[in-house]
């Protein structure tokens, strides 16, 4: 089969990552990648082994005389974001993703690419096949699963599932940089339940935001990006305060940890006002600040009129909803420029008869992480909606006298010839789980450069994963001299 990535160096990164891209993989749906890994580590004398939940580790022994050197273990997740553009047609349950080269970079054709984190594990595997590696001690890499829409992988990890004590994250996102720090993660669920009411003659709108960037919740949180929940509710806010509105079904975003790129409502308004409305939610559309989101459209169309919320409950639906914060919450006082809690609503949905509202937030402080869930707690005591609170996961943070983040450090500075910069990270990485399974565990990750991540404008930087991958080989001819 021919690979459109096969002139990118190195080899045998791309190669795999392009074997990866091929394999269905969104997030809890894992299970034929799982039968990729097992077939690749038969091919390339490799330990495989998996737990219940599809945690995958392979392994490479130690050679002759390094039985007794620290083990290094790499660790990716199996699952990637699966989003595309409305008006692409990819299957994600059995289309390859259509991947393209241009300018420097490899992307997908209206479609998340997935190097979050087939990269990571592209570049483990070609570590684990790497016949330049001549004083390696024992190597493992272990590829969780259902990373980024639950934990789940990792949360069921066993202590004993794998050896290492060193282990190197391969989930980040910039070349050039070393993360020792991670974002924890909670939030919360606000229900609205509310008794449909009759049309009763009225007319009916469907409003559309659409064409927003969009991104991560975490890494992308702190750029100047709409939420398309909460300017939707915004609009119908403003629409509201001229015409009375009832809200019969709210629908934004598709997980809790991307932010949303569009939603739309459908409403009733009285008879012979659609005119006006469409009038008024166009004026306030021009009015909205487009520097940064030079794609936003905001439609307003006829549809046919159904049971609708009460006006009470449709005034607090949109209240909570365009009152949410969104965004960063607070900056790190360690790492200038790092968001420390952030809160994005990445879902809101209409279901039997309720709006369902969810807020994923993320936090490296678990004091400030808990300050921030009190607001959300508050804001719907103000609206006299029940919160539902997500227990805040635990953050990460490197050992200041790391020997591993000091060897990772030296080596990437001899790739790069240049100090690679040590920061954090506000997304959340399984580093914080993991480092909890073991006492003395020793955690550092890196990633090479992927824009946009968890959208269609995904992108990779090529010129990085050649830097990426020759320090992996470095740290792991070194492991002997820690």
């Amino acid at each position: 089969m021919a690979y459109l990535l096969e002139e990118l160096e190195p080899e045998p990164v791309w190669r795999i990552f392009e074997e990866i891209t091929r394999i269905p993989r969104c997030s809890k749906h894992e299970e034929k990648v799982q039968d990729y890994l097992q077939i690749w580590a038969l091919e390339h004398n490799l330990g495989f082994k998996k737990d219940e939940v599809g945690n995958v580790l392979l392994t490479r022994e130690a050679v002759s005389g390094n039985d007794n050197v620290p083990v290094l273990m790499f660790q990716a997740h199996q699952d990637m974001v699966c989003e595309k553009t409305p008006d692409s047609g990819h299957n994600f349950n059995t289309d390859p993703i259509p991947l393209m080269i241009e300018s420097g970079r490899v992307t997908a054709h209206n479609t998340s690419l997935g190097a979050d984190n087939g990269m990571g594990m592209a570049l483990a595997m070609a570590v684990l096949i790497d016949d330049t590696l001549m004083h390696n001690s024992r190597i493992e890499a272990l590829f969780t699963v259902d990373e980024e829409a639950g934990f789940t992988g990792v949360r069921n990890l066993s202590s004993d599932f794998f050896t290492a004590k060193h282990m190197i994250n391969l989930d980040s996102e910039e070349t050039g940089e070393i993360i020792v720090s991670s974002a924890g993660g909670g939030g919360v669920i606000y229900k609205i339940d509310f008794r449909p009411k009759s049309p009763d003659g009225r007319e009916a709108l469907r409003v559309t935001i659409d064409g927003l960037q969009g991104g991560h919740s975490g890494v992308d949180i702190h750029l100047p990006r709409y939420n398309a929940n909460k300017l939707l509710a915004e609009c119908l806010l403003n629409l509201h305060s001229e015409i009375t509105i009832r809200l019969v079904h709210f629908e934004g975003g598709t997980r809790s940890n991307v932010i949303p790129r569009n939603s739309y409502a459908d409403i009733l308004i009285p008879l012979r006002k659609s005119e006006q409305a469409i009038e008024i939610i166009e004026n306030w559309a021009s009015s909205v600040d487009k520097t940064h989101e030079r794609g936003l459209k905001v439609k307003a169309v006829p549809t046919a009129p159904l049971p609708a919320s009460p006006i009470h409950e449709t005034e607090k639906m949109l209240k909570l909803v365009a009152e949410i914060p969104f965004g960063p919450k607070s900056w790190s006082p360690d790492y200038q420029g790092l968001v420390q809690t952030s809160n994005n609503n990445g879902i809101v949905k209409t279901e039997n008869n309720s709006f369902i509202v969810q807020v994923s937030s993320r936090t490296c402080d678990m004091k400030d992480g808990y300050d921030n869930q009190r607001i959300l707690v508050e804001l719907g005591e103000k609206h006299r909606v029940k919160a539902d609170l997500r227990d805040i996961s635990a953050g990460w943070k490197a050992d200041p006298e790391s020997k591993l983040v000091a060897l990772v450090e030296e080596s990437y500075g001899e790739v790069l010839g240049k100090k690679p910069k040590v920061s954090g990270i506000h997304g959340g990485l399984e580093c914080g789980v993991i480092a909890h399974l073991k006492k003395g565990m020793d955690i550092v990750s890196v990633g090479p450069t992927i824009k946009y991540p968890h959208s269609p404008s995904e992108y990779i930087e090529i010129k990085g994963v050649k830097e990426l991958y020759e320090t992996l080989l470095k740290v792991s001819s070194k492991m002997i001299t820690l």
